[in-house]
């Protein structure tokens, strides 16, 4: 029988993939999750909706079409939620409680946010989400951080949401979306979001979303979940990121912290080393981006690899470990996941990581190691941690 999700639309029950027990070193540990989504009922956001849209919006508006991964994964129902739906608080330190995590940064779970078609209507989902966390969520336990929604398509509306609410100490981050559906959150219009920023010391969360924009040749073409989602985010990633560093965000604002999520990593040392070859060979049109232009600057203040370093960190969900134990640590050495890797679960996701590969691959990470996965760089990262 089928049941309404909390976006009210119906589904088939999906069937949860069996969750190993959690490693009871996990316990004894800090852990602090940076990808956790949390998805209150369309009822609940509704009521927190200012008019007109309260009266207007029967549903959760539907974001942009996507593949429906049941064929691939050969099972009714999975994929967001296939482990649930944590809806309140008491949803969230249940769950908390049952993965050994002791802080937790919840991400928006509704289904790709920003690919609604009405800007107006995304802000105005956004202001509510936030007021219901504000009201009934942070004062319930201080293990709870959240990031805080916008509108990012639309700037000033996204700064306007910041400045707003931004003051309340459990935003720990402002949540945006990297894909192909939106121009680069890297590009300078979208200035204004990280001024309001830079007055509250807030991280910037850049989160995998619509990874099937229909109106691209590339993705249109596309047949399979492995291409959409288990290959069209890291692309996407890429693409955004290196927005950031060559068009001089990082210039203009020396202290932003930024987090990528489920976008994938092991390729950034051919990133990293790429960007390095092409600037030094080939970059002198970073004089004509509008920041650049702006300050009459020609070059960037570092190599593009060194931005990566000083600003830019990667939650792990999914972590896709090799089946050869000196490539794995080859791969994380490279990475500098030692310093730039920040754990994640992404609950409910059938794609789901819990901590214990964390704690049991001590040939590749060592115990400090494993402190500074689990929570020692977020901590880093985050200053209202």
């Amino acid at each position: 029988m089928n049941e309404q999700n909390q976006t009210g639309f119906e589904r088939e029950n999906a069937e949860a993939v069996t969750i190993d027990p959690i490693n009871p070193k996990i316990r004894q540990m800090e852990v602090i999750d940076t990808d956790f989504h949390f998805t209150p009922s369309w009822k609940t956001i509704r009521s927190y909706l200012e008019e007109p849209f309260q009266s207007l919006l029967f549903h959760y508006p539907v974001g942009s079409l996507e593949y429906n991964p049941e064929p691939a994964n050969e099972k009714p129902g999975v994929g967001q939620d296939t482990h649930g739906v944590a809806a309140t608080a008491a949803d969230v330190l249940k769950i908390l409680d049952q993965f050994g995590t002791d802080t937790v940064i919840l991400n928006p779970g509704y289904n790709r946010p920003q690919s609604i078609f009405n800007e107006p209507m995304i802000a105005a989902i956004a202001s509510a989400h936030n007021d219901y966390l504000i009201a009934e969520v942070f004062p319930v336990s201080p293990r709870i951080k959240a990031s805080l929604m916008i509108c990012h398509r639309d700037p000033f509306m996204g700064a306007e949401e910041i400045r707003r609410v931004g003051h309340h100490k459990q935003f720990v981050t402002v949540y945006t979306s990297f894909s192909s559906l939106y121009e680069p959150i890297g590009n300078a219009k979208f200035d204004p979001i990280l001024d309001a920023m830079q007055e509250f010391g807030l991280t910037l969360t850049c989160h995998s979303e619509g990874f099937f924009p229909h109106f691209t040749p590339l993705w249109n073409g596309a047949r399979t979940w492995i291409e959409l989602f288990g290959n069209a985010p890291i692309g996407n990633c890429m693409a955004h990121l290196a927005a950031m560093i060559v068009q001089g965000m990082f210039d203009k604002y020396p202290k932003q912290k930024v987090i990528f999520q489920e976008g994938g990593y092991w390729w950034l040392p051919d990133f990293m080393l790429r960007m390095d070859d092409f600037y030094l060979g080939s970059g002198g049109d970073i004089a004509l981006v509008e920041r650049k232009l702006a300050t009459k600057e020609s070059k960037l203040h570092k190599l593009p690899s060194q931005y990566v370093l000083d600003h830019v960190r990667f939650s792990t969900q999914p972590i896709t470990i090799p089946k050869n134990r000196k490539h794995f640590a080859w791969m994380l050495e490279m990475c500098h996941a030692k310093d730039l890797f920040c754990f994640s679960s992404d609950w409910p996701h059938q794609t789901l990581d819990p901590a214990n590969w964390v704690v049991e691959n001590t040939d590749c990470i060592d115990d400090d190691f494993q402190k500074a996965l689990l929570s020692g760089n977020a901590r880093k990262l985050y200053n209202r941690l």
